[in-house]
């Protein structure tokens, strides 16, 4: 090769490996619904095959102090947008908008999503799956909040069918083919099974708008609705599972369908989840954007306590974490969470990083080189994420769950604080708990350690704001 060839072999090399450094990264966020930290292998789950998944984690990084945002889908969801934690978010609980209506309470006009600031960072942006934040005649559709597409459900009601009568395109009702009617609110139980199954068509509509996009820099929300009940799930799947462990089916079912076989349902509705992981990492790979797209993985909030058909116990779902969904002891808010970033995350890197879903929107701006508001509550963990110094830290972590008794928790440091029944007791002593020593929440310190005790009281009084929801004040 001549000198001058040389030269400009070396020219275009740098050129095109400074373009490479200048792409802004795609961003995936995998979000399952109701899977506990435990039902994931590389979490140590023993009977659910999660080969894809699993990989994530052996070629990124593996969390073990990571929260979501709630112990319920619809606040968890709109910290994740929001940065907010939910003593400032505008949603924070399920609280359907009227009996029988489709739709739940919706983040308030003039919030300020993730997907609205890397719209404007030149992201194309796209939910496909369960949004249940708002719909389309409250003006709180995703297409309202800087998603320029969604495919899925708006209602997280819908959702409890797997064989819903239609999905959401973008602001319209798509007819879905042989499904049963259904609509929220029915005191009928759910049917089984129809022909058309929502998690597999929403999994190929990622998938064709990750290569419609394929030149853009993108963002991908894919909330899919498994492992939720109802429990089904096509035979395909299912078959895999079926007569491995004893079974108890579920005949009287009163808001879900009922199953002959729930816990190879259960099984296997997770498997196809994992499947459908793999089909978008395999894609990614042919479209040669792996080494730009960095790919989470978490779900909305801890394991369901066993209800028609689901079975934690069998199943180890929680990790042995005390509590369930609706709980904010560890194992309602405690869940997997994993990272992905061929030659930027060290594969098979664990972090201890206590962090939760607020701290996703500065870290998304953080990669898109965007601004986050001022009033968020989020720290990025980018700097974790790339084995680099100058992690911040929080210094609390707040949460509240308004169903019920309600309840406020706090984790600060290894201390962790919870308060049932705030709506009879807002003032009362909170439970303590040191997680270094107690990570199963047995022994409660407070008596032992009162400042300790107080000083968590004085932050749930204080990270408390007032909502526009009378009902969501305490």
């Amino acid at each position: 090769m001549s000198r001058i060839a040389l030269v400009l072999t070396l020219l275009s090399a740098g050129a095109a490996t400074a373009a490479d450094a200048a792409k802004k990264p795609n961003i995936v966020f995998i979000l399952a619904d109701d899977l506990g930290i435990g039902d994931l292998g590389c979490y140590g789950q023993t009977k659910i095959k999660t080969p894809n998944i699993d990989r994530l984690a052996a070629e990124g990084m593996r969390f073990s102090n990571f929260y979501s945002g709630c112990s319920v889908c619809a606040p968890s969801r709109c910290t994740l947008m929001t940065g907010m934690h939910l003593g400032h978010a505008t949603v924070r609980d399920n609280m359907q908008r009227a009996p029988g209506k489709e739709g739940q309470h919706a983040m308030q006009p003039g919030t300020v999503t993730v997907a609205q600031l890397l719209k404007k960072a030149g992201y194309a942006t796209a939910i496909v799956g369960k949004w249940g934040l708002g719909m389309p005649d409250d003006h709180s559709s995703p297409l309202d909040f800087g998603f320029d597409h969604h495919y899925g459900y708006l209602c997280q009601g819908m959702a409890h069918t797997y064989y819903p009568p239609y999905l959401w395109r973008d602001d319209r009702q798509e007819p879905l083919e042989g499904n049963p009617p259904y609509f929220y609110g029915q005191k009928a139980v759910i049917e089984l099974a129809g022909k058309t199954y929502s998690h597999d068509l929403m999994s190929d509509d990622a998938l064709a708008w990750v290569r419609e996009h394929k030149d853009d820099p993108f963002f991908l929300y894919l909330a899919f609705t498994v492992p939720h009940l109802s429990l089904q799930v096509p035979e395909d799947s299912l078959a895999e599972y079926r007569g491995k462990w004893p079974e108890t089916p579920v005949t009287n079912s009163k808001h879900y369908a009922n199953h002959p076989t729930p816990r190879a349902a259960y099984a296997a509705m997770i498997t196809r989840m994992d499947r459908d992981v793999g089909r978008l990492m395999r894609l990614l790979d042919e479209l040669w954007l792996d080494d730009n797209t960095l790919v989470f993985f978490t779900s909305d909030n801890g394991a369901v306590f066993a209800y028609s058909g689901t079975d934690p116990e069998f199943f180890h779902s929680t990790g042995g974490l005390r509590g369930y969904k609706q709980d904010l002891y560890e194992g309602g808010i405690r869940t997997p969470f994993i990272a992905r970033w061929p030659g930027h995350i060290a594969a098979g890197a664990t972090s201890p990083l206590i962090g939760a879903f607020w701290d996703m929107l500065p870290t998304f701006c953080d990669l898109a080189g965007a601004t986050p508001p001022d009033d968020i509550d989020g720290l990025s963990i980018l700097p974790t994420l790339l084995g680099q110094s100058g992690q911040k830290q929080h210094e609390y972590l707040y949460w509240e769950y308004q169903s019920g008794g309600r309840a406020q928790a706090v984790r600060f440091g290894d201390w962790k604080a919870v308060r049932n029944n705030v709506h009879k007791s807002p003032d009362s002593m909170p439970e303590l708990y040191n997680l270094a020593e107690d990570p199963q929440e047995k022994t409660n310190v407070a008596a032992k350690f009162p400042d300790i005790a107080a000083r968590a009281a004085a932050y749930m009084k204080a990270a408390h704001t007032p909502s526009w929801e009378p009902k969501w004040n305490f």
